[in-house]
């Protein structure tokens, strides 16, 4: 079986607790922007990081299929291994 978003790991049990942040690799990295077309890079696509939970830069999604999506784009352009994560309160 072929996994719809490979290098992303979240709970289907968080599924109704948003936001979501999408978490590098276990770090205390967070995604702060993904710039699929970015024509500097080859294969094209950018993404930047910010530390820290609290941080305003990192990207809150209001659904986890958003937050999937992007975190397979993050996979797909950086090889991250990535995490969604409930926003901490």
């Amino acid at each position: 079986m072929i996994k719809k978003y490979p290098g992303v790991s979240w709970s289907e049990d968080d599924r109704d607790r948003g936001p979501f942040m999408i978490r590098v690799g276990g770090t205390s990295e967070f995604v702060s922007k993904v710039n699929p077309d970015d024509p500097r890079c080859f294969p094209p696509g950018s993404v930047d990081v910010v530390v820290g939970w609290n941080n305003p830069a990192a990207l809150k999604f209001k659904t986890l299929e958003h937050a999937l999506k992007v975190a397979a784009q993050v996979f797909q352009i950086e090889g991250f291994h990535n995490s969604i994560e409930t926003v901490q309160s």
